[in-house]
C-alpha cells in the first residue's frame, strides 16, 4: 500500500505547493528531486521504479493542471501534456533509482 499511496501523496503535495509558491524558478526542481531521492531511499531496491514513476506522473499532472489558466480546455494542448508527464515519470524513476542505490551503498558500508 505504501508504494502506491506514498508516491501519489508526495506528488500531490509537492505539485500543489510548487504551484502556489510566490514565484517559480529552477529552485523548484530541488524539492522535486529530493522527494524522488527520498522515495527511492525509503522504499529500497525492489519498488523504486514503480514508485518513482508514479511520483513523477502525479507531480507533473498536478502541477500542469493546477497551473493551467488558458481559455481553452486543459485537453487542448494534448500532445504536450503526455510528453511532459512521461518525461517527469522517467526523471522520478531515475532519481528514485539513485536513492535506492544510495541506500544499498550506505547499508553495505555499515
Amino acid at each position: 500500500m505504501s508504494r502506491i499511496a506514498l508516491p501519489i501523496g508526495l506528488g500531490l503535495l509537492l505539485g500543489w505547493v510548487a504551484f502556489h509558491a510566490p514565484f517559480l524558478g529552477w529552485w523548484t526542481l530541488i524539492p522535486w528531486g529530493a522527494g524522488a531521492l527520498g522515495l527511492g531511499y525509503w522504499l529500497g531496491r525492489p519498488r523504486f521504479m514503480f514508485a518513482g514513476g508514479l511520483y513523477g506522473m502525479t507531480l507533473a499532472s498536478v502541477f500542469i493542471v493546477a497551473g493551467y489558466t488558458g481559455a481553452a480546455p486543459v485537453v487542448t494542448p494534448a500532445p504536450l501534456f503526455p510528453l511532459l508527464v512521461f518525461f517527469s515519470a522517467i526523471c522520478g524513476s531515475g532519481l528514485a533509482m539513485l536513492g535506492a542505490h544510495l541506500k544499498r551503498r550506505t547499508r553495505d558500508a555499515a
